[in-house]
C-alpha cells in the first residue's frame, strides 16, 4: 500500500497487503513497448489495465490477464446466515443457525458451572440462581427478535432441555425429575412461555418511548400484565391431562403466582426430594433398578414421598414439628405444606 487514508484497525493496511500480495505478484509478460498491462488494486476493487497495439491483440491480452487474476483470488462461498449484533440471521428468518449457537454456547457454559453446584455441600439455592441467571442470559439474549420463531423450531426441545438442566442445578434435584416439576420448583418459567412474555414487554414499552408516554410506572404495569399473562398461559399448560410432573404441580399450580413471586425460603437437596418423590424413597430406587423392594425399612408400607411425609412413624417426632409450625390439619398434603409456605414468611 502506496497511498490513500487506511481506516479501520491499526493491522488494516498490513492485512490488506497480505490479502493482496498474491494478485499484485502475478508475472506481466509484455513483449514489447506498445504492450503494457498493469494490475491495480484499490480497497476492495481490482482492476486490470491493458494496452495493445490494436483492439483484437488488446481484449485478448486483457482475457488472459484477467484469468490469472481470477485465479489467484480465493473464492468466498456465501454463508446461510450472517451474524448481526450477536444474533445470526438465515435468509428464511428461522434463527435455526442461532438456536444451534446458543445451544452450543450455554451448553459449555453449563458444563463449567455444573462442578460448581453438585447437590451436596454446594452453594444454597440463592447462589445456585446467580449462575443459573448468567446462563439463562446467553439463552434468552435477543428473545424480543427470535421469540415468535421459537415454538416452530425445532430445537426447541433441546434448549428445554438445557433449561431443564439449569433448573435441576438450582434446586439440587435428580436428574430423572420432569421438566415440568424442576421450572416450577425452580421458579423458571419454560422458553416457551417466557420469550413471548419477553418480547411482548420490549414492544409495548419501545412504543411508549416512541410515544414520549414513558414512566417507569407504565414500564412496571405492562411487565405485572404480562407477567400475569404468562402464568395464566403456564398454568392451562399444567392443568392439561397427562403432562408429567403431577406429584409436583397438583401441590404448586393452584398457588402458582404466590409461589413465583415469594421473597422468602428456598429449596434445598432434602426438601427438593420431598416435593417431587426422586430421591431415597423405596419405590422411586426400585423404579430405576437399584433396590429389589418397594418396602420401607422401617414399617414395611410401601415407601415414596408421600409416606414419609405423612405416615412413616419413623419420623412422627419431626412430622408433629412440621405441623405445629405450619398449623396443618391431621391428614394433610403436598399441597398444605407449599400453602403454609407461600402464605407467611415466618413457615
Amino acid at each position: 500500500m502506496e497511498a490513500g487514508v487506511p481506516q479501520g484497525s491499526v493491522l488494516g493496511p498490513f492485512l490488506w497487503n497480505i490479502a493482496f500480495d498474491d494478485i499484485l505478484n502475478i508475472e506481466i509478460d509484455d513483449d514489447d513497448d506498445d504492450n503494457e498491462s498493469h494490475i491495480i488494486c484499490y480497497a476492495d476493487d481490482t482492476m486490470i489495465v491493458v494496452i495493445g497495439p490494436d483492439l483484437l491483440h488488446t481484449r485478448v491480452r486483457a482475457c488472459l490477464l484477467a484469468n490469472r487474476v481470477i485465479d489467484a483470488i480465493q473464492s468466498i462461498d456465501l454463508s446461510p446466515s450472517i451474524k448481526y449484533l450477536g444474533i445470526f440471521i438465515d435468509s428464511k428468518w428461522s434463527f435455526s443457525d442461532h438456536f444451534r449457537y446458543v445451544e452450543d454456547k450455554a451448553g459449555r457454559v453449563i458444563r463449567v458451572l455444573n462442578r460448581l453446584m453438585p447437590n451436596l455441600r454446594g452453594p444454597d439455592e440463592r447462589q445456585r440462581r446467580l449462575y443459573a441467571n448468567a446462563i439463562m442470559s446467553v439463552i434468552l439474549y435477543g428473545a424480543p427478535v427470535w421469540a415468535s420463531e421459537l415454538n416452530r423450531s425445532q430445537l426447541l426441545t433441546s434448549l428445554n432441555s438445557l433449561k431443564r438442566f439449569v433448573a435441576q442445578r438450582v434446586i439440587s434435584a435428580y436428574r430423572t425429575i420432569s421438566g415440568n416439576a424442576a421450572f416450577l420448583l425452580a421458579r423458571m418459567p419454560p422458553l416457551r412461555f417466557l420469550a413471548p412474555a419477553r418480547k411482548k414487554i420490549y414492544e409495548q414499552v419501545k412504543r411508549l418511548k416512541v410515544d414520549g408516554d414513558y414512566t417507569k410506572g407504565r414500564r412496571n404495569e405492562i411487565k405485572a400484565a404480562e407477567q400475569a399473562r404468562m402464568y395464566d398461559e403456564w398454568r392451562a399448560y399444567l392443568e392439561k391431562p397427562n403432562r408429567l410432573g403431577e406429584y409436583t404441580k397438583m401441590a404448586i399450580v393452584p398457588w402458582l403466582e404466590a409461589w413465583m413471586e415469594r421473597g422468602h425460603g428456598s429449596m434445598s437437596f432434602h426438601l427438593t426430594q420431598l416435593m417431587t418423590g426422586h430421591g431415597c424413597f423405596a419405590r422411586f430406587l426400585h423404579r430405576i433398578s437399584k433396590r429389589a423392594t418397594r418396602d420401607c425399612n422401617f414399617c414395611r408400607e410401601e415407601d415414596d414421598a408421600l409416606h414419609t411425609l405423612r405416615e412413616c412413624p419413623a419420623w412422627d417426632t419431626d412430622r408433629l414439628d412440621l405441623k405445629s409450625a405450619l398449623g396443618l390439619q391431621r391428614d394433610f398434603m403436598l399441597a398444605d405444606v407449599v400453602e403454609a409456605i407461600v402464605v407467611s414468611r415466618n413457615n
